[in-house]
């Protein structure tokens, strides 16, 4: 079975993000309610949706490597603890709400990371293609009803009267909301827009068609949250996009770019109105739709006024602030806030009104908590300042990916709308598969892409570490620095002059005295090409002790939380005078990699329910910082002044590997691949103390340790 859905994964995944979309835009069509309200429809998708995230998190174990996964699986767990606090009020909602959750974590956002980057863009794409027609059609058919000055009210899947056509000064359309839906018109506008380029003149007169369409859509829904997005996105694509080594040609265009916007914004309203003027005989005679407001002849919206500007928001936002309070860590769930906010205040303006909260934020805060607003918090923040960075490096390169640009601005339309709209999360929601599927495509693909970058073999990594211990050889040889080999490198020279077969990586050691000296060598050298980084002058550089690396070089770190680019290197190691501090710096090297590491950096195969304690000790101690456990590291293990034994003993230290402080002052030469390097003249000791007396005999093959593949990449041209 598992065989089978590993050759069909792609497609089904594929199925998948197809079904959901067309299911959430046909929640939000009024004619195709009827499709998403059906029970068996929802029971299909919603059962693909778990299962697909069951095998994603357990046969794909996607909650060790999809990035930043732990905040989504904190927030479920909070969630699920604040339906069990409120269980004597219900379940069955709370349970459809965990339901939507896990869809979201499970299914969605890590709908891309075990694809190419071409597959993974066929899913973004196919997902946004099945949003931008239905949508397109919608419009187009809601543009239609205004022209025809269409306007009626019929009852939606809920048994509820609802607007449809143009009524109230609004074009509703066939859509149920029309905020809503020119959210998502704008979306389509932002994704068609940045793509125009790579479609065929076909395909870009449709697309271009489409956003005139979708535009016109926004402007006659009179939707005031869409129009703020509006303005906003286009003074961030004229920022985002402009030339700024030529400053004021930059601010004409960003000028331009929002005066474009706000002029084809005004025109088609200007000219709306001298339409509905033109025909307002017409208008008068439909007397099927005489209600109130629904003889006004221009777009100036008759649901609001200066007294009542926030159309009621203000009051809904003041009343659900005032039960906070009450409960601040777990709030009163999604499903359930409204009995048990009767025991609170019955008279409260939003349970009178039995009123949704209108602000996404709020909504969180009300339905969860500090408990579960903290963790979407965490995710939502790292998300943007991570792309924000991938941005700046791309400037800073000289680079425009307009894929990343597209995922910007669809998450500032997601953040400024969630400052008026509900249900980002609660319920399946449209915005909030927009929200999943951008942030894990963004995570799964743009965070990883070497845009400039060429992927580099098994031979070509380890003919780039040759070179940068080229470099350092020659350094000490100019700067009379005693260095050697060390630990699998220094066996791989002695048994196999070279690379243990299995090995991959450059070891060398020091004295404390000369590995400072080398450091500071290196950096005096100011060498174009190799560079040396540790905590020290990098705080996001995880380890205690400092790498010699090729600065054109970066490789992809599955170990490593943070956003620090790592190049192929040879790793320094201080041995210092031996003290008995394992005790201690296991517990400090603990916490250190509990600060920076990855879920995947510190899972244990064999520690079971072990794993989980750490889990939620990362969350914890992700909130300190790396370069403060690897400073104690380094001064716990400098304590000893003197002594007749020296070790490396920034690490677990299971058993004694220590030896005279005399082994490492004598190094020979060495042949290494088809170099020579230095190594002690007292190897065999020094291999014994670590590996033991049989050090020279070839293991067998299950204890033949190599390290994780990992994906190199160095800088073209």
């Amino acid at each position: 079975m598992i065989s089978f859905i590993e050759k069909n994964y792609f497609k089904i995944n594929l199925l998948f993000l197809s079904v959901i979309s067309f299911y959430c835009m046909a929640g939000l069509i009024v004619p195709l309610q009827s499709i998403s309200a059906n029970k068996f429809v929802t029971l299909g998708m919603t059962l693909m949706g778990v299962l697909l995230g069951l095998y994603n998190f357990f046969i794909k174990k996607a909650y060790l490597t999809v990035r930043k996964i732990e905040y989504l699986i904190l927030f479920f767990l909070m969630n699920i603890l604040t339906a069990a606090l409120v269980v004597k009020y219900g379940f069955s909602t709370n349970i459809k709400n965990l339901v939507v959750f896990f869809i979201y974590f499970f299914a969605v956002y890590p709908v891309f990371h075990s694809f190419t980057e071409k597959k993974a863009r066929v899913l973004f794409d196919v997902f946004f293609s099945v949003i931008t027609v239905a949508n397109t059609i919608g419009v187009l058919v809601s543009l239609g009803q205004f022209l025809m000055l269409q306007g009626y009210r019929v009852y939606d899947y809920k048994g509820l009267l609802i607007r449809q056509g143009f009524v109230e000064s609004r074009l509703f359309g066939i859509l149920a909301s029309p905020n809503y839906l020119s959210i998502i018109s704008l979306m389509v506008i932002i994704y068609l827009w940045m793509r125009l380029s790579l479609y065929n003149k076909v395909i870009k007169i449709l697309a271009i068609s489409s956003i005139v369409l979708n535009f016109a859509y926004i402007v006659l829904s009179g939707s005031r949250t869409t129009y703020i997005c509006l303005v906003v996105v286009a003074l961030l694509y004229g920022l985002m996009t402009a030339n700024w080594t030529k400053k004021g040609k930059s601010i004409l265009t960003v000028a331009l770019t929002v005066g474009l916007v706000f002029v084809s914004y005004n025109g088609i309203k200007y000219s709306s109105d001298i339409y509905l003027k033109a025909h307002s005989a017409e208008i008068k005679k439909n007397l099927a739709n005489v209600q109130k407001g629904d003889k006004n002849f221009s777009l100036e919206r008759t649901d609001t006024s200066e007294e009542n500007i926030s159309n009621n928001r203000f009051a809904i936002w003041q009343s659900t602030a005032s039960f906070i309070p009450k409960r601040p860590l777990f709030g009163y769930s999604g499903g359930n806030w409204y009995e048990l906010g009767k025991e609170y205040d019955a008279s409260a303006y939003i349970i009178k009104q039995h009123y949704l909260t209108h602000n996404g934020y709020l909504e969180l805060l009300f339905y969860d908590g500090l408990t579960g607003l903290i963790p979407m918090t965490i995710f939502m923040l790292s998300f943007i300042i991570s792309s924000l960075k991938k941005y700046k490096k791309y400037l800073q390169e000289g680079r425009r990916n307009h894929e990343l640009i597209t995922i910007l601005l669809m998450t500032v339309v997601i953040l400024i709308s969630n400052l008026f709209l509900s249900s980002t999360f609660y319920g399946i929601s449209l915005q909030g598969c927009i929200l999943f599927v951008i942030s894990g495509y963004y995570f799964s693909v743009l965070y990883k892409k070497r845009d400039g970058y060429r992927k580099l073999d098994e031979a070509e990594i380890k003919e780039v570490e040759l070179g940068v211990m080229d470099y350092i050889h020659n350094l000490c040889q100019n700067e009379n620095i005693n260095y050697s080999l060390a630990y699998g490198t220094l066996l791989g020279a002695v048994r196999h002059k070279g690379y243990i077969p299995w090995d991959d990586d450059i070891d060398i050691s020091l004295k404390r005295d000369e590995y400072d000296k080398l450091y500071q060598a290196i950096l005096q050298d100011n060498d174009p090409v190799y560079k040396v980084v540790s905590w020290e002058n990098d705080a996001r550089y995880p380890y205690p002790f400092y790498r010699v690396y090729d600065a054109r070089t970066v490789y992809d770190n599955n170990y490593i939380e943070n956003d620090i680019d790592l190049g192929i290197c040879v790793d320094v190691f201080p041995f210092d005078y031996y003290a008995d501090v394992n005790k201690d710096m296991v517990k400090l090297d603990t916490y250190r990699r509990l600060s920076v590491y990855t879920l995947y950096g510190i899972h244990n195969k064999n520690a079971k329910l072990k794993n989980i304690a750490r889990y939620l000790l990362v969350l914890v101690f992700r909130l300190t910082r790396v370069k403060t456990w690897n400073q104690k590291m380094n001064i716990l293990s400098m304590q000893e002044k003197d002594g007749d034994f020296i070790d490396y003993l920034m690490e677990n230290k299971r058993v004694s590997t220590k030896f005279d402080k005399s082994f490492l002052d004598t190094t020979i030469d060495s042949p290494f691949e088809d170099r020579v390097y230095k190594i002690p003249e007292a190897y065999q000791q020094i291999l014994s103390a670590i590996y033991g007396d049989d050090f020279m005999e070839i293991p067998p093959l299950e204890k033949r340790v190599k390290h994780d593949d990992f994906l190199a990449y160095i800088k073209e041209g």
